[in-house]
């Protein structure tokens, strides 16, 4: 059976920069596109998992987050009188939330989402087709990249 290829410290820091790179410009610029200007990047993150993860509490966007729920706690609050977030008293204790999106975040996250479409149609059709086709064919594994990073995340 033929050895697996190495890959390069070189080769995993450019991926990773590339992939950091093509996420932050897609953010703002489906932010901006959308109208959505000025909601601080905290805010956007718990949005996010929330979407992944909903009726997650606190705790749970703490650890999915990576922060102390301190700070999440303060987001939450902020997004909860922007209406973004509802909470909703977790009837097996009565003091923990459970956190979900409000319509208005669905609607807003579904305009980034757009955005973020066709962005990458433009990009795409700036690129010779047989690139384009090639990076289009990885999805599946930057799908299997993000679910292995959620998943370290989870259990470090």
């Amino acid at each position: 059976m033929p050895e697996p290829p190495k890959i390069t410290d070189a080769e995993v820091d450019r991926l990773a920069d590339s992939v950091r790179t093509l996420v932050w410009k897609l953010q703002r610029v489906g932010e901006r596109e959308s109208g959505l200007v000025g909601i601080p990047q905290s805010e956007i993150e718990v949005l996010r998992v929330l979407s992944d993860h909903p009726g997650a509490t606190v705790s749970d966007l703490a650890r999915l987050l990576g922060l102390q729920s301190s700070n999440v706690s303060a987001t939450v609050r902020s997004l909860v009188q922007r209406d973004l977030v509802t909470r909703t008293t977790n009837p097996a204790d009565g003091r923990s939330h459970h956190l979900h999106r409000t319509p208005l975040a669905e609607h807003n996250g579904n305009l980034i989402r757009q955005m973020w479409i066709s962005r990458m149609r433009q990009v795409l059709a700036a690129m010779e087709p047989s690139d384009a086709a090639e990076l289009t064919a990885i999805a599946p594994l930057l799908e299997q990249l993000a679910l292995l990073a959620e998943n370290q995340e989870k259990n470090p």
